[in-house]
């Protein structure tokens, strides 16, 4: 806990604070710019907060700059330290005479909090884990719409995740999350493979094609091994399976031209034959039936012309991918004549087996990594859409888990607070975003009630260490309500700090509650530090 912070440039040189609420009084008249806020901002940034000499840069300006020096208690065990305006990102630590001992970063001594207050098992940074709940005049988490927002701008994916973090729910799901992206990361790196062609793509039916294509040249290899000295005597038996096989792929090539060629010729007697309809066509007709529209048959003529000549352009077009096949295929049946003939130059030559082997090991070589290739990318895809369903279905259980606990615990709060008939705000959590509503009650003095309330149940139900509150949560507040309020606070035990003015209009037991856990009171005529800039 914290014990003690002391400042020169105070007008009481040392604030001491205690277990549970610790209370910064103003005047009866809530005198503005007495050093309420800054007193909080100065705890803040005694918890390693920033936001002082960011919202508060004319104490700076007016006092110059200074020293904080302060104390905490952790297992009957003291710490000390100073933090100074100048660099506040570097930290002393000190002995009891407050005197340097050694210097630390900012990032270290936040370490050290943590641990301190028993928190590294969370998966937050300890300024992640009390920043929120530090709500002080100035800073951006005052919305009361939105209390899970650290900064106005701070995405509510975030805000959510926080949240299943600080209730310690958020480990399996960060461990989904990571495989998910590492998954991510490995299909965008395949689908990358494929568009650059570093890696062939295949389909599923070419896929089953590759496995019985390998278990095959797997059985002739094998038998090759096995028959060997039989091969080199009879080198037939090699030749003709291998004149077998091209000789199956040249006659699949050679129905393929055939249809090509067929197609072909259709498209070219179609090009040649002039079926453009003359006028003279219909010469014949209007002598006959002069009655006969001769301009609406002058009409069909030019329909027609213009419909010939875009058939024309489609079929050149046809003309031109059919040569371009046809010219393909010839090549294609080119090469296996070549290889044929080859093959057949070769019959009595024992070589003909290492080639036959070699070129069966690269068919192989190259059917199985694209087997490879393709298993690999199906099993990312379904592994990454069961980790995909898996992240959702645990989000959503520790959502509504995490939403039920403090709903709960707010609908307690509201009971002793005001009434068991008050309606009770609720937070309803989702993947990426997040609601707090009050049903039928849209009064600032409610809202701000709410905010509270939201925050002394995440400090119960949590392990949350501290809680800050600024005098400007209670204005618009119910008297009764914040005599209540009062009370919580100071049930729970934990450590909070909270300024507050106009006490007496709570009634005498709330002021007598606020004045025994006062650490500072302050006035028109007795402000914070030692210098009054007001005037």
């Amino acid at each position: 806990m914290l014990v003690e912070i002391r400042c020169e440039k105070f007008s009481e040189k040392v604030i001491s604070f205690r277990e549970g609420l610790n209370v910064v009084i103003g005047d009866e008249k809530a005198t503005n710019s007495i050093g309420k806020s800054s007193a909080l901002m100065i705890i803040d940034f005694v918890f390693g907060g920033n936001s002082l000499l960011e919202h508060n840069s004319d104490i700076v300006e007016e006092l110059g700059e200074h020293d904080y020096f302060f104390q905490f208690n952790f297992g009957n065990n003291l710490y000390y330290f100073r933090r100074g305006t100048y660099k506040q990102d570097l930290i002393y630590k000190c002995n009891r005479k407050y005197e340097e001992l050694e210097p630390i970063s900012i990032d270290e001594y936040r370490t050290f909090l943590k641990s301190a207050y028993k928190l590294d098992h969370l998966d937050l940074t300890f300024r992640s884990t009390v920043s929120l709940f530090s709500r002080i005049w100035g800073k951006d988490n005052l919305d009361v719409k939105q209390p899970l927002h650290g900064f106005k701008n701070q995405k509510s994916v975030e805000c959510v995740d926080n949240l299943l973090k600080l209730y310690d729910r958020y480990k399996l799901i960060k461990l989904l999350s990571s495989r998910m992206k590492s998954l991510s990361d490995e299909k965008t790196t395949i689908n990358k493979a494929y568009k650059q062609d570093l890696i062939p793509k295949i389909t599923k039916t070419k896929y089953k094609e590759n496995i019985l294509k390998v278990a095959k040249i797997d059985e002739e290899i094998k038998d090759i091994k096995k028959n060997l000295a039989r091969y080199a005597v009879s080198i037939g038996e090699i030749v003709n399976r291998e004149v077998s096989e091209l000789k199956a792929k040249k006659d699949s090539l050679l129905k393929e031209r055939a249809k090509i060629e067929s197609r072909l010729k259709r498209v070219r007697d179609d090009l040649s034959q002039n079926k453009h309809i003359k006028s003279k066509t219909f010469s014949g007709l209007i002598r006959f039936f002069p009655d006969v529209d001769a301009d609406r048959v002058a009409n069909v003529e030019e329909f027609h012309s213009k419909i010939t000549t875009i058939l024309k352009s489609e079929l050149r077009e046809s003309e031109k991918e059919l040569s371009e096949s046809l010219d393909d295929l010839n090549s294609a049946i080119d090469e296996l004549d070549t290889r044929l003939n080859s093959v057949f130059s070769n019959i009595d030559n024992p070589e003909i087996i290492v080639d036959r082997v070699h070129d069966l090991a690269n068919t192989y070589s190259s059917a199985t990594a694209e087997i490879r290739y393709f298993e690999t990318d199906d099993k990312v895809k379904d592994e990454l859409k069961e980790i995909k369903e898996s992240l959702a279905q645990e989000k959503a259980r520790v959502l509504k888990i995490t939403e039920d606990i403090i709903n709960d615990k707010t609908r307690q709060y509201v009971s002793k607070v005001y009434s068991e008939v008050r309606r009770s705000p609720i937070l309803s959590l989702s993947q990426n975003s997040y609601t707090y509503t009050a049903v039928e009650d849209t009064g600032t003095g409610k809202a701000y009630s709410n905010l509270i309330l939201f925050d002394l149940s995440a400090l119960e139900t949590t392990e949350l260490p501290i809680l800050i509150h600024d005098s400007v949560l209670y204005k618009n507040v119910e008297n009764n309500a914040v005599a209540e309020l009062v009370k919580l606070y100071i049930s729970l035990g934990k450590q909070s700090f909270i300024s507050i003015d106009e006490i007496q209009k709570y009634g005498k037991e709330a002021e007598s509650l606020l004045l025994e856990n006062k650490v500072v009171e302050l006035s028109d005529n007795q402000v914070l530090f030692i210098k009054d800039w007001r005037k």
